[in-house]
């Protein structure tokens, strides 16, 4: 019997072992013992590579990022020395040409003693054109006047510097979109899912999976001069929104579509379109400022742009343009604005916590809506679509409130 076991035993493994070499040499046996191990080890490559580039790509983001909001803060603060260089230099020029008109008429410049010193035809009439009919204040105020023209070329200059130099950030932020989107969409349904999960936990990824999601909103391909350059003339302000990370972190999600270009129709917000909660919670109206901001979600940034016409805002330009709709004409810039409120605004405070869900709030070059728990909704830089941010996100916090 024990023989006969031991021989039942030997055919069964010599069975087996036939079996094996044929499925060996048949290249079965390698490929259904490798099989499981090949698909994870890709799918952890995979992942494993994926996590460090995108990590890279969103490093990079958060610091095209920072570059942006502090360019959009520069331009800001240009556009404000711009429109006050104008005004007194409007002012100035119209208290030269009263006391030219008053000296005039009254005949206290001494037309022969500017006849007599006078060393030829030509100097007599530049004497005419520019001195004549002038005291030492007038003379005064001519130089002032030059002295301001010559600082409003200046800072033209510059404001073209500021814009040419932002214009390149906002084109390497556009380029980085493109490769963090091309990345993801390579990816398996599963590697995606998995950088997702790990995103929560590391910040540089999260910004690279958020450049990504910012890739399709299509506001790095809107030059930030727009329609209104913000030129001097006009007296107009910067910045734009955000739906992506800023300062280092991620910005809420937001849903709304991106900017309709030369869609000027009327808006007519929701009564509570986006109502606020926790601290300084509160809802938006019909008559809230907020409410007709909040219905601009997803526009571009265009710097000096304050009216759907001109196919998006900059941060100013975005609360001109809502407090305009219920009749009240605010400065342009952000400084203006916050200027206007500390002396106009029936409530202002520099206390966060005191703040309530619609307030205009301030920061260096940059100005947004409160809207609770934290968050303001507000055009916020250059590249970026209007939406939602940390209030922490913009810097020292200078005041805010209503009128």
């Amino acid at each position: 019997m024990l023989c006969q076991r031991g021989a039942r035993r030997a055919i069964r493994c010599v069975t087996a072992l036939s079996v094996a070499g044929v499925l060996s040499l048949s290249g079965v046996a390698p490929y259904i013992s490798a099989l499981p191990v090949a698909a994870y080890a890709d799918t952890a490559t995979d992942l494993a590579a994926a996590r460090e580039e995108l990590s890279a790509i969103g490093a990079e983001y958060q610091q095209l990022q920072r570059e942006l909001q502090e360019a959009g803060a520069a331009l800001e603060n240009t556009a404000y020395e711009i429109e006050t260089t104008q005004q007194e230099l409007a002012s100035a020029q119209a208290l030269l040409a009263g006391n030219v008109s008053s000296d005039y008429k009254s005949g206290s410049v001494n037309l022969f003693d500017i006849l007599l010193s006078s060393a030829d035809f030509n100097d007599l009439i530049a004497r005419v054109v520019y001195v004549t009919k002038v005291n030492d204040a007038q003379a005064d105020a001519i130089e002032k006047v030059k002295d301001l023209q010559a600082a409003l070329t200046q800072q033209q200059r510059e404001q073209e510097q500021a814009l040419a130099d932002t214009q390149a950030k906002v084109d390497e932020q556009a380029a980085n979109q493109e490769r963090a989107a091309a990345l993801v969409s390579s990816l398996s349904a599963e590697v995606q899912a998995e950088l997702q999960t790990e995103a929560a936990e590391d910040e540089n990824l999260a910004a690279g999976v958020q450049s990504a999601e910012d890739a399709s909103n299509g506001a790095s391909n809107v030059p930030i001069s727009g329609d209104n350059s913000g030129s001097a003339s006009s007296g107009s302000g910067q910045q734009g929104g955000t739906s992506g990370s800023g300062g280092g972190g991620n910005a809420p999600s937001d849903s709304g579509s991106t900017g309709n270009g030369g869609n000027n129709s009327t808006v007519t917000p929701d009564p509570d379109p986006q109502p606020g909660g926790g601290t300084g919670g509160g809802s938006a109206t019909v008559s809230s400022p907020v409410a007709y901001a909040l219905q601009m979600a997803g526009q571009p940034y265009v710097y000096g742009g304050e009216s759907l016409a001109e196919g998006g805002f900059d941060c100013s330009g975005l609360t001109y343009y809502a407090y305009q709709q219920i009749g009240i004409t605010l400065p342009r810039t952000a400084e203006g604005q916050l200027s206007y409120f500390r002396s106009y605004a029936g409530r202002f405070t520099t206390n966060v916590s005191e703040l309530q869900y619609g307030d205009l709030v301030f920061f260096p070059g940059h100005v947004a809506f409160y809207v609770g728990n934290g968050q303001v909704f507000g055009a916020t830089r250059p590249g970026q679509v209007a939406g939602y941010g940390n209030i922490s996100w913009y810097g020292a916090f200078l005041g805010g409130g209503q009128l």
